[in-house]
């Protein structure tokens, strides 16, 4: 007769859960406590049609803004354009990546900026809450925002 111990109880228990239970899970942005000395104006982009990328930008960005200045500034940043590249557009042979861009304009304590910012990202496809989608417009928006203090001599 053999004995169950709890090494075996837990190897049991830990086989039977599924591997994606210890996948990190990325959670939609949440609002941030508006930053009062920071704007961001989003309206070309929604003039455009671009509400998805409006919507996120207006959430995150003045929480990034926040964290590039930090306090005692004034910053005021109007968002023109998104692009997302084709996979492939960055020149390599494999089509894992793709150059996407943002531009706009930024002034800071009365000094103004035109900013275009262009990073390398990786093409994931479609998945469950648009995953890909997500860390694309994340890393667009922490690029302008870490990118326009060294713009404006700061």
């Amino acid at each position: 007769m053999t004995a169950i111990t709890r090494r075996f109880v837990l190897g049991g228990l830990m086989s039977a859960l599924p591997a994606a239970a210890f996948a990190a899970h990325r959670h939609p942005p949440r609002e941030y406590a508006p930053q009062p000395r920071i704007l961001v104006d989003v309206s070309p982009l929604r003039r455009k049609g671009d509400d998805t990328d409006a919507d996120y930008l207006a959430g995150v960005l003045p929480h990034y803004l926040a964290i590039a200045f930090g306090p005692g500034h004034e910053v005021r940043v109007r968002i023109d354009d998104v692009n997302y590249g084709t996979p492939g557009s960055d020149g390599m042979a494999s089509e894992t990546h793709a150059v996407d861009s943002i531009e706009g304009e930024g002034w800071v304590d009365g000094r103004s900026v035109p900013l275009t910012c262009s990073v390398i990202a990786d093409v994931i496809q479609p998945g469950f809450g648009n995953y890909g989608a997500q860390v694309r417009q994340d890393t667009l928006a922490r690029s302008f925002a870490q990118w326009l203090p060294r713009q404006v001599g700061l």
